[in-house]
């Protein structure tokens, strides 16, 4: 589905503008059952206040002593444990959670509206609380369960709890229209924390279907799902007020008690979206300046908040700001003791920041921590554990004994790391089927690899964070490297060209861009007229050019990496689109989709080159969304 425009979206009336209070006191037009529910949302307000400020083990406390009687505690103490689920990856805390959102939606359930018109207030947040329970419960099996019979079961909940979502839109926004034609709404008791989780939940749901590729969008969108990334926003941003017209933090209200209980939780989706999901693919609508907004106000509301800590980390890395953002994230390591697996989430950050900064021995130390006591990826903490060793011994050490034992060692951990593979819904996962087949071949070369570090940091999608003085030393090693690759005899020798001459392509792109955003800022900058030299950037354009025929030139001879040829052209497609050339970037794009589409994979040597090439699918998400920007550049050119 087409996004909705910003014009389109600004045109629509805040939600926030006729929610009425939250009804703390005896009414006559609320039951006992009612108010009962308005305190219990009260009480999980303030639990998830004391979560958000690292207060986990008060969060819990308030909990658990009535998630049996109370629906709204009942879900509160679901999703604590669901967290806890995600992020130990352990069977007996997924079966846990499991069971605390069966016994939430079952709740919810017998609460429900009948057929026909919505009959009460508490039936109607029943909806809510059933909706959300369902569809989380539904994710957390197919992960339980790892096979494509749950996916699919599961995804039908997904579907049912979608309908509900849809019906719950239809009567918020009923109530938005009676609202606008001025009529008194009171009667209807839509209130922050109802209308904040309709949001969140039709926020969510239209920005996860407009990522999806256009093939699986379409058949989404048959059996009844819709994704429309505009609108998704407008739930999202509404949910806090920070919609265009209220930006501001001034204007924008004070926590307090009345505050909608799904709100941070938009808030967070929000910063997912423009600091993380905006660097591991191109997409439309991001807006770097309502991140910085956003944080500025959760922070002061949640100063010891390990989540936001955790994303100002990466706000600030995604700015190439690598030494404050280290601090951030040793900030949130250090806000709670309780949930440790929380702490998880930071290591992995500053593991990536060293292999950035090339501080092999702390990134093996970080790695190594990784694997002991995390069980989301095995196999990508072991390859990466590996690796570090390697590059430790490799560049940190003089050769000698000691780095010979090493060198064996991190051979040792690439040989475990096949067997560490896992499935989820049926399917391996493609990261850790890229670092299986890069630690096959680190045996097939006798314990050898070129340039590791940046080829699972491009596979991470992180030579984005990394600081210009970096990208320049890092082009001075492939450079330093292709000459004596020329003389190399290897059976691997294109796999390693090609790959150069792609990473050098890469940076070369950054470095531009780089240069490009200076000159711009300026000629912003420049005062009374004066004149600002002319940009000059054709040495590393002809470099530029030059990687990408080379690897064209060499990729029918390509043994295993068969990926750099596919991911070659997606890149001559980010340069044209520097250059403003968007009908090249998307003939560019299309090639790549329809090889998919016809299953056309014949680039490189031997049986290999006729199968799916490593990360595809990544590629493919991309690209899709890649296509998105260019509308979004081409509508303002």
């Amino acid at each position: 589905m087409m996004s909705k425009t910003l014009e389109e979206v600004q045109q629509r009336v805040s939600i926030r503008s006729f929610l009425g209070p939250d009804p703390t006191t005896p009414n006559a037009q609320y039951s006992a059952q009612d108010l009962a529910m308005f305190t219990s949302i009260h009480e999980v307000r303030h639990a998830m206040d004391l979560f958000l400020n690292s207060r986990t083990a008060e969060c819990e406390a308030l909990l658990l002593p009535k998630r049996d009687a109370s629906m709204y505690h009942s879900l509160g103490y679901a999703f604590i444990l669901s967290l806890k689920a995600v992020l130990t990856y352990q069977r007996t805390d997924i079966e846990a959670a499991l069971d605390a959102m069966k016994q939430a939606y079952q709740v919810a359930d017998k609460l429900r509206k009948g057929d026909g018109a919505w009959k009460s207030l508490i039936s109607t947040y029943s909806e809510l609380v059933f909706a959300e329970t369902y569809l989380m419960k539904a994710g957390l099996q197919i992960v339980y369960e790892e096979s494509f019979v749950a996916f699919l079961r599961e995804g039908i909940k997904m579907h049912a709890a979608h309908q509900v979502y849809k019906g719950l839109e239809r009567y918020l926004l009923h109530v938005q229209q009676e609202a606008t034609l001025g009529k008194d709404v009171a009667e209807y008791g839509v209130d922050a924390h109802f209308a904040s989780g309709v949001m969140f939940g039709m926020g969510c749901f239209n920005l996860a279907l407009s990522m999806l590729p256009d093939l699986v969008l379409k058949l989404a969108e048959f059996v009844g799902f819709q994704g429309d990334r505009g609108l998704g926003m407008w739930y999202l941003r509404s949910a806090g007020g920070w919609l265009p017209s209220s930006i501001h933090a001034d204007s924008n209200p004070a926590q307090g008690p009345h505050e909608g209980l799904r709100r941070q939780f938009c808030d967070m989706m929000l910063l997912l979206y423009n600091i993380v999901l905006a660097k591991l693919t191109p997409v439309s609508h991001v807006d770097a300046a309502l991140s910085d907004e956003i944080l500025a106000y959760n922070l002061k509301v949640y100063p010891q908040g390990m989540v936001f800590l955790t994303l100002n980390g990466r706000r600030l890395a995604t700015q190439r700001r690598l030494a404050e953002a280290k601090v951030d994230y040793q900030r949130a390591i250090d806000a709670q003791e309780y949930m440790k697996q929380l702490h998880h989430i930071s290591y992995w950050e500053l593991g990536f920041i060293a292999v950035l900064e090339q501080d092999w021995k702390r990134a093996h130390q970080l790695f190594q921590k990784l694997n002991k006591e995390s069980n989301w990826s095995k196999a990508v903490y072991t390859y990466l554990q590996g690796m570090s060793l390697y590059l430790y011994a490799t560049y940190d050490m003089a050769p000698g004994e000691k780095r010979t034992v090493l060198i064996k060692k991190a051979g040792e951990l690439m040989a475990l790391v096949t067997k560490a593979k896992q499935k989820i819904a049926g399917k391996s996962i493609f990261i850790e089927k890229f670092v299986a087949r890069k630690s096959r071949k680190f045996d097939l070369q006798g314990n050898r690899l070129l340039f590791p570090d940046l080829e699972i940091i491009h596979a991470f999608s992180g030579l984005d964070l990394m600081p210009v003085p970096l990208m320049h030393k890092n082009l001075a090693r492939i450079e330093t490297m292709l000459p004596r690759l020329a003389k190399s005899h290897s059976f691997y020798v294109y796999d390693d060209l090609c790959l150069c001459h792609f990473l050098r392509t890469t940076l070369l792109r950054m470095l531009l861009e780089d240069q490009a955003q200076k000159h711009e800022q300026k000629i912003l900058d420049a005062l009374d007229g004066d004149l600002v030299e002319p940009l000059n950037d054709n040495q590393w354009k002809e470099m530029h050019e030059e990687s990408v025929r080379i690897v064209m030139a060499l990729a029918d001879k390509i043994q295993l990496d068969h990926w750099l040829y596919y991911f070659t052209v997606y890149e001559q497609a980010l340069m044209m689109i520097n250059d403003k050339e968007y009908d090249g970037a998307k003939k560019k794009i299309h090639y790549l989709l329809q090889r998919t589409e016809k299953h056309d994979f014949n680039v490189g040597a031997g049986q290999r080159a006729k199968n799916k090439y490593s990360m595809e699918n990544a590629l493919i998400l991309k690209c899709h969304n890649t296509l998105g920007v260019i509308a979004e550049l081409d509508a303002v050119a």
